[in-house]
């Protein structure tokens, strides 16, 4: 099996900074999908629902060379007023 490549993350803060880490794959359980059940998550462009997801896409033929994936990170906040 090939190597899983390392993931560079970014979210956003509630102070909108911009914000981004590295990872290797295996840590993605915690640090991608750790975060708020609410977090839309979004590697290289495509939607994903789970760490197997995530493992799939990594695995797709115009990825599976990479040594790094872009992860994007949407946090859904609930706003009041």
């Amino acid at each position: 099996m090939p190597e899983l490549p390392r993931l560079k993350v970014k979210w956003w803060s509630l102070g909108c900074a911009e914000e981004e880490t590295t990872c290797d794959f295996e840590q993605a359980k915690d640090v991608v999908f750790g975060k708020s059940p609410a977090t839309l998550v979004f590697a290289e462009g495509e939607m994903v629902n789970s760490y197997e997801e995530l493992a799939q896409v990594a695995a797709q033929d115009q990825h599976k060379d990479k040594e790094m994936l872009n992860v994007t990170l949407l946090v859904a906040e609930i706003g009041g007023g």
